[in-house]
């Protein structure tokens, strides 16, 4: 079902005060919540980056409700779109105009598209692509030049095990961004692991395991340019584990008989808040640490792993980075 999340790794405990740290965490619920949530208890000031305010607000009540002590760090919303990248770059820049320092990003943020009921941005780009890639991309390079000026901790972006699996792997064109996918069945469903019956849920692994593997991309690359130029800026992927988040619950509501997949599969998921370990793990560990390099993939229990031959393929990481470049001077960013 998926590696298990270490059983000895406490957030509190092994990790050093963030007090004076500034962090942007992408997403407010599942994994993304309980990686704001590490964070707080480490005394950081966490912006917590969504679009939607009623919804940041009830993830907010809920960290106070379920305590951020010892550390009492700050959590503030921050307003992202990534659906759309012109909000996305837009967010950056309000960040960057309100803060002088960025020492943690996590791109956490993404979408389980449906094959069913797959949706296209304002320019043309499926939702799955348009917000697990391009708008964590020009939200990043938008506010890399902050983080290097920070330049004191590293960046995590959540990737996928699924990204291993992908056969379609051209990026080289909106038409691949946007290749209809066919129906898939019984996926291994990356984070979502759990769906055991015949559903429509079933269809959407392939299409969101392709914009993962462009997040692999994307992030090698990124990071080879970074030691090329002698960023202190570090760049991690890392993987959440076999959990049982608030999205699997959500899923798995949508299943005949609910309560009975929830308890069955919480005897072999594990607990959403170690789903946010390695990301903290990855943003916090000391750049010394012997084990894990620039670029490196963190699988639970917060170990380097080697990353399928397709996301290291520089041919294709250019590829891709050319293409997107394209894309985003075509619409003015």
């Amino acid at each position: 079902m998926g590696a298990a999340p270490s059983t000895t790794f406490n957030p509190v405990e092994d990790l050093p005060s963030l007090a004076g740290k500034v962090v942007i965490v992408t997403g407010s619920r599942g994994i993304g919540f309980a990686t704001l949530q590490h964070f707080s208890r480490i005394g950081a000031k966490v912006y917590m980056a969504v679009r939607d305010e009623t919804r940041a607000k009830e993830a907010m009540e809920r960290l106070e409700k379920e305590g951020r002590e010892p550390g009492f760090g700050e959590i503030i919303w921050h307003e992202l779109d990534l659906k759309d990248p012109r909000s996305a770059k837009e967010s950056a820049e309000r960040f960057v105009a309100r803060e002088s320092r960025l020492d943690i990003l996590v791109n956490n943020a993404g979408l389980i598209a449906d094959l069913q009921k797959v949706q296209m941005n304002a320019d043309g780009i499926g939702e799955s692509m348009a917000i697990n890639y391009l708008g964590p991309y020009i939200f990043t390079r938008t506010l890399l030049p902050l983080l290097e000026s920070t330049a004191s901790l590293t960046g995590a972006d959540v990737g996928s095990d699924g990204h291993s699996r992908v056969k379609y792997l051209d990026y080289g064109s909106k038409e691949a961004w946007n290749h209809p996918f066919r129906w898939f069945l019984l996926p291994s469903l990356e984070r979502y692991s759990m769906y055991l019956a015949l559903h429509p849920a079933l269809q959407v692994e392939i299409l969101s395991e392709y914009s993962k593997l462009a997040v692999h991309l994307w992030t090698n690359d990124l990071a080879r340019r970074l030691s090329e130029e002698q960023s202190k800026v570090m760049v991690l992927i890392t993987h959440p584990g076999a959990i049982l988040s608030d999205g699997a619950i959500r899923s798995l509501n949508s299943l005949p008989y609910p309560p009975f997949w929830i308890w069955s599969l919480g005897f072999v998921l594990h607990p959403q808040t170690r789903g946010a370990y390695t990301s903290v793990f990855a943003a916090c560990m000391s750049r010394d640490n012997p084990n894990i390099s620039h670029g490196a993939y963190i699988f639970p229990p917060n170990v380097a792993i080697v990353q399928a031959p397709a996301a290291l393929d520089e041919n294709r990481q250019r590829q891709l980075a050319e293409f997107t470049e394209e894309i985003l001077r075509d619409i003015g960013l």
